[in-house]
């Protein structure tokens, strides 16, 4: 292809999509060196009060989010479980209605018989978590115990679903009629 055969109007011709030179005495000024060359507009500078003003703005929207403050009993899946079960360990109705979403559904009424015998020592092991989506996770774990009366460590499997609200982790509900051991009472001295 032989360019010497366009013409020189071909070659300077604006490139589609552009704008076109601005009229007025500055763009008449830069054509009059150069009538082929393009005219550029000079940066237009704003003020420095205008530039002032935008950053005490942009300064004023700091710390206006939304406030959040996470429990740290509630802050991972793990540590809600803790809570839940120390709550029951210690017969802490209140704050074992605290560890699920919606209260006191799933947690036993004040004053129920509770399954735990009274022990001192409480842990969890054996934790295997699935997680379904960011704020939901399957944590099936054993519960491991030794009841006061006898030193023998006794231990139970458990499953669980745990939903996260507002960065805190709850329960949403046990995992099928597994979820609480069969009963078995420790014996010992009875009082009359």
């Amino acid at each position: 292809m032989r360019l010497d055969l366009f013409q020189a109007a071909d070659v300077h011709r604006a490139i589609p999509g552009t704008p076109s030179a601005p009229a007025g005495s500055a763009a008449e000024a830069s054509r009059s060196d150069d009538p082929e060359s393009p005219a550029v507009a000079p940066p237009r500078r704003i003020g420095w009060r205008r530039e002032l003003l935008a950053i005490l703005a942009c300064c004023s929207l700091l710390g206006q989010g939304e406030r959040c403050h996470v429990d740290p009993r509630y802050r991972a899946p793990i540590t809600t479980l803790q809570s839940y079960w120390e709550a029951l360990r210690e017969g802490n109705a209140d704050a074992a209605a605290d560890c699920f979403v919606d209260g006191s559904e799933g947690a036993p009424m004040p004053g129920a018989l509770w399954f735990l015998p009274p022990t001192e020592h409480l842990w969890l092991e054996g934790i295997r978590s699935l997680p379904v989506t960011n704020a939901r996770v399957l944590v099936s774990y054993e519960v491991h115990y030794c009841p006061t009366d006898s030193g023998e460590e006794r231990m139970f499997r458990v499953g669980s679903e745990l939903v996260r609200a507002k960065g805190e982790w709850r329960i949403a509900q046990p995992l099928g009629e597994a979820s609480l051991p069969e009963w078995r009472p420790v014996s010992g001295p009875v009082d009359i």
